[in-house]
């Protein structure tokens, strides 16, 4: 299938999103907690690159293509190349997943603190 159109914006439903990593600072924090030993410059464009690609419906590396075609490089302008970011994923050893886990508890923690958790109620 081909999306060539280069006035839409294809899974335009990733903007909320998108949005809300933005503000929650996830690419900092990706910059911040996972270091390659090689191919790490940039880890939370390209972590961003992948995350919105799965939640496209990617599932694979190419996938990640589907956010650069039509107007979409005009809304997401820092997503990678697939080959940019095969070549990242490949770079990635044991204690890189450890420091992901890290980015997830603290994103967490981030969204939970702004307003993302279960009303609180005055008895808990």
């Amino acid at each position: 299938m081909s999306f060539d159109e280069p006035n839409l914006v294809p899974c335009a439903g990733l903007l909320a999103p998108a949005l809300l990593a933005q503000r929650a600072g996830l690419a900092e924090l990706v910059d911040e907690r996972v270091h390659l030993q090689s191919n790490g410059a940039h880890a939370g464009t390209k972590a961003l690159t992948v995350i919105g690609s799965v939640l496209a419906g990617g599932d694979s590396i190419d996938d990640t293509a589907l956010l650069r075609a039509g107007a979409a490089g005009q809304v997401f302008d820092t997503t990678r190349a697939p080959s940019t970011v095969g070549t990242w994923l490949r770079s990635f050893r044991w204690h890189n997943i450890r420091q992901l886990d890290a980015v997830s508890r603290e994103l967490l923690k981030r969204l939970w603190a702004s307003g993302g958790g279960p009303p609180t109620s005055p008895g808990r």
